[in-house]
């Protein structure tokens, strides 16, 4: 059922204008395609289905070409800093150096240094610490990596104390941390205790992901924009896994 459901909503938003997304869509709108762009990479074959890697990575960057606008101080420095953590994400598939000068750039402007040097946080967000992560493995800033543990030790702590509301916001942030941060900067002993800790709650985080996709499911064409890029975004990562755990077994 979820392959159908995948398959419905990528062909909805192939004559999607992307002009008229919501800007707070862009980032879960952005992350499908990426994750589409790296499936069809890795199995060419399955262009038949989704269109050539060429084409999706088109689409992608026309969804990037939507972001200089939502990058100046009028836009919530929140919705910025994920902005600027897209455009490094993009760099990562495409290895254009413009897209990490740029996100780099702006997520310093975002993290302004006060009067004696030290980086100041202008919000506690899983944006913020996806920028902090980025700014850590691109810059080799390591007072980042340190931010970066301290969001992350907090949201643990959040979800921890039963506000599981937190949870889906902050896992890709927890997971960034983890693989990008937590494996140099944390001792052997406590990178092991946050692995053990992001493999107990991927349940909790699939369980809500389920429950999206469900009510994605019974509301059809009445849903919000954002529940259709937001399960775009998780029905692809899951049809990449899918494709990663068929394939090495056929192997």
């Amino acid at each position: 059922m979820e392959k159908g459901l995948f398959h419905e909503l990528y062909k909805q938003l192939d004559n999607f204008d992307l002009r008229s997304c919501p800007p707070a869509c862009l980032s879960g709108l952005l992350h499908g395609y990426l994750t589409m762009y790296s499936m069809v990479r890795v199995y060419p074959w399955l262009e038949s289905d989704f269109g050539s890697s060429g084409a999706i990575h088109e689409r992608a960057k026309s969804i990037v070409h939507l972001y200089p606008s939502q990058l100046n101080k009028d836009i919530p420095v929140d919705t910025r800093a994920g902005y600027a953590a897209d455009k490094m994400d993009v760099y990562q598939l495409y290895s254009d150096l413009n897209y990490l000068k740029n996100g780099l750039d702006a997520a310093y402007r975002i993290l302004s240094t006060r009067g004696n040097g030290k980086l100041s946080l202008p919000c506690r967000t899983p944006n913020i610490c996806r920028i902090l992560c980025d700014c850590y493995y691109f810059a080799g800033d390591e007072a980042c990596g340190e931010l970066a543990g301290r969001l992350v030790t907090e949201a643990l702590g959040y979800i921890r104390g039963g506000d599981r509301d937190v949870l889906l916001s902050w896992w890709d942030a927890i997971c960034l941390y983890d693989d990008v941060v937590g494996a140099m900067m944390l001792s052997r002993e406590d990178h092991e205790r946050l692995e053990e800790e992001r493999a107990r709650l991927r349940v909790s985080v699939v369980r809500e992901e389920n429950e999206k996709i469900e009510r994605l499911r019974q509301m059809g064409p009445d849903a919000d924009f954002s529940l259709v890029a937001e399960v775009f975004y998780i029905l692809a990562k899951r049809e990449f896994v899918a494709c990663n755990e068929y394939y090495v077994v056929k192997e």
